[in-house]
């Protein structure tokens, strides 16, 4: 299907999902989709461990990835991704629930799956740039090290560093964090 269709198809928030269940499947989870959007609750995962079941509430925000423009971005970074999101979003749900981030291109699904504890993910969406009275969360792969993922500090900037950008990279397929291995 061209790009233009699937543009026009549905919503994006949608297709995270189904990308999501699809990851989630993979990595031995039972996805179930809340009929609902209440607390910020999307799916709820469920897996039988050692006798035990275990559940995992999980929100999930799809950001499309973009080729990157400017002359200065392409620098840096070959991909990006941004939304913007409220101030404090994320800030009083249940502190148990996960984000799953799916990035996407238009053309194809690489894998660029991310999942975050919401703490985590809140401390991240306040460290990213104010704009207009939201977070502009702007998430980009590098193109010196083609595997690491970072959040944009700042609009703009001549090189990543620490205080232009924060690595997210352990968060790209962190499905070891639902498990409570790998808490943040």
């Amino acid at each position: 299907m061209e790009p233009e269709l699937r543009r026009r198809a549905g919503h994006y928030e949608v297709l995270g999902e189904t990308y999501a269940k699809f990851e989630f499947f993979q990595k031995g989870w039972n996805p179930y989709s809340r009929f609902l959007d209440v607390d910020k609750v999307d799916l709820i995962l469920r897996r039988a461990t050692k006798g035990q079941t275990i559940y995992r509430e999980v929100q999930v925000k799809f950001g499309k990835l973009f080729r990157v423009g400017p002359a200065w971005e392409r620098r840096l970074f070959d991909v990006t991704s941004w939304r913007f999101f409220k101030q404090g979003e994320f800030d009083k749900v249940n502190a148990s629930l996960h984000v799953a981030y799916v990035l996407s291109e238009d053309d194809e699904y690489r894998g660029d799956f991310f999942v975050f504890p919401v703490r985590a993910f809140a401390s991240i969406i306040r460290a990213a740039p104010l704009t207009g009275g939201k977070h502009r969360v702007c998430i980009s792969r590098t193109l010196a090290e083609p595997k690491r993922w970072v959040l944009r500090r700042e609009a703009r900037f001549a090189e990543v560093t620490p205080a232009t950008c924060w690595d997210v990279t352990e968060y790209r397929r962190n499905f070891d964090v639902l498990d409570g291995a790998s808490q943040h």
